[in-house]
């Protein structure tokens, strides 16, 4: 790259970390819904933008100035994309330490040029900086991100530690305390090309995450109910086509509950509908917290839910359904009624046609219960010729 300078390399990466910027903020702006930490990549590319610009200005403006202020604004750029990702994953934002040790850092850089002068001290204070900063992104993403889009962050952002470590390691074999970042030395080139591109890959990284977020949360609203958030009866539906096919390959059982809460109209006339739909998010809640990794619950209908139990015999499945049970009866809050569920309860045998017919089982269970006073659970057995 003995033909590239530095300079240009700056240039052109600020430019397009500015359109980027642009990218970003428009799309922050069309948003369905508020997402946290877009607002800190936008202003991100924006900042490695002035910081581009600032080292364009050498020669017009004092060299320490462009020092200072061109390296905090990169540092800061740098940071915002790691505080970015800290709040669109809902981490905790250490930005305070990180803003302290990034001014220790800027006067330590300061120090080596007006007391003691010495790039090689400026580059090794500068360069380790930013790859602590690089690794530490890289480890919050490995841990809590999730997605192409983050996996393409993570390599981008340990490439660019390993150039930053590279570059900090060999400046003092091959610099000099004179020497200036405008040199043409291929170590110089790399580092710069490195630091800037990948400015602009995180941007890219940034907005393909927003964009992977975006479509999760339609699909999550397509296929669960707004109120409970529970799967909708379609969701649950082919949930229950999918164990129903595995039971036919491989013969593995399960099982279906079918609850409904009992009087619940009579809950709603005396108090009222906003108080009957926290007793369904309630229900919602108790029920999940009793089910396990892998199995299904989805609202049926008004105050009717269904659960399907992975790889769950008879005797298993009645089990689970006097614990959910028990549970809503136990239930005390000040806030809603007390309330009670009955459930029927059906395992899959070689007798049923499909899911329906199941489902349709589980039905006449919970009639049963509710003929027989409610409160409580009904298994209706059918015998398994396969048995």
């Amino acid at each position: 790259m003995p033909h590239i300078d530095p300079l240009s390399i700056s240039s052109v990466a600020g430019l397009t970390c500015a359109v980027m910027a642009m990218v970003l903020w428009g799309v922050r702006r069309s948003l369905p819904m508020a997402m946290p930490g877009v607002l800190p990549w936008c202003l991100a590319p924006l900042l490695c933008t002035a910081s581009s610009i600032f080292f364009g200005l050498e020669g017009l403006l004092p060299p320490f100035l462009v020092m200072l202020a061109g390296n905090a604004l990169l540092m800061s750029g740098m940071g915002l994309f790691y505080v970015g990702s800290q709040r669109f994953w809902q981490r905790p934002c250490s930005w305070h330490s990180w803003a302290t040790a990034g001014v220790a850092l800027l006067v330590a850089m300061s120090y080596f040029w007006q007391i003691q002068p010495d790039f090689r001290a400026r580059t090794l204070l500068f360069a380790g900086g930013m790859a602590i900063c690089a690794f530490a992104h890289a480890r919050l993403l490995h841990r809590h991100g999730k997605g192409f889009s983050c996996r393409l962050m993570v390599i981008v952002l340990v490439l660019l530690c390993m150039v930053m470590v590279l570059r900090a390691s060999t400046t003092f074999w091959f610099d000099e305390p004179g020497s200036t970042r405008l040199m043409r030395a291929p170590m110089q080139q790399i580092y710069a090309a490195g630091f800037h591109l990948s400015a602009l890959l995180l941007s890219i990284g940034a907005l393909l995450m927003v964009s992977e977020r975006v479509r999760y949360e339609f699909e999550h609203q397509a296929s669960h109910d707004s109120l409970t958030g529970a799967l909708t009866r379609r969701t649950l539906f082919q949930a229950g086509e999918k164990e129903w096919s595995r039971w036919k390959r491989y013969a593995r059982p399960f099982s279906v509950l079918l609850l409904d809460i009992d009087r619940f109209k009579d809950i709603n006339d005396q108090w009222g509908h906003p108080i009957g739909d926290r007793v369904l998010q309630d229900c919602t809640a108790l029920i999940a917290s009793r089910l396990r990794n892998g199995d299904v619950l989805g609202r049926y209908g008004g105050e009717e839910f269904v659960v399907v139990l992975r790889e769950t015999g008879s005797a298993a499945a009645w089990t689970a359904a006097e614990r959910i049970r028990q549970a809503l009866e136990r239930q005390a809050s000040a806030d809603i009624p007390a309330y009670t569920a009955s459930i029927g309860v059906a395992t899959v045998t070689d007798a049923d046609v499909d899911f329906s017919a199941l489902l349709k089982r589980a039905d006449t269970g919970l009639y049963q219960a509710k003929a027989s006073g409610r409160n409580r659970s009904v298994a209706l057995m059918i015998e398994n010729t396969n048995a």
